[in-house]
């Protein structure tokens, strides 16, 4: 779990005793869509003329499911309180060791869900949105 996952530039693992859950990689991973081309109906035409020169990514919304774990009540609650601090910061670069060199530059949005237990193991459900899936460069 070391080195899986840095957040901002810090190791998540390390930093906060955060882990990737079995999903996490693949929604960061799922491509990103085209932007709708442009398109004009005209009736003294037959069907519609389509402009797919030149297409450009949407932006997309992301659902990364984290787990938060720590050695006792104490550790977690301070692991919880900084993590808290970095997601209401706004701003997210998260990096995975499977892909060297990409970066995802998301906005945090929302955190759906968060389940404790034995008060020492958490698991986030984070909203994320990438705005530029073009921009992952380091």
């Amino acid at each position: 779990m070391k080195g899986e996952l840095y957040i901002n530039g810090s190791d998540a693992y390390i930093t906060w005793g955060i882990s990737m859950d079995n999903t996490a990689l693949s929604d960061l991973m799922t491509p990103p869509s085209n932007k709708t081309f442009i398109e004009n109906e005209s009736r003294l035409e037959h069907g519609k003329c389509v402009i797919a020169a030149d297409p450009k990514l949407d932006s997309r919304n992301l659902t990364l499911q984290i787990n938060l774990t720590a050695s006792d009540e104490e550790q977690f609650f301070e692991r919880y309180n900084s993590f808290c601090e970095v997601l209401a910061a706004g701003k997210l670069e998260i990096e995975t060791k499977y892909q060297p060199g990409v970066v995802y530059k998301t906005i945090y949005q929302s955190c759906s869900q968060f389940s404790q237990f034995m008060r020492g193991i958490g698991k986030f459900t984070l909203k994320l949105n990438e705005p530029n899936p073009n921009d992952r460069i380091i």
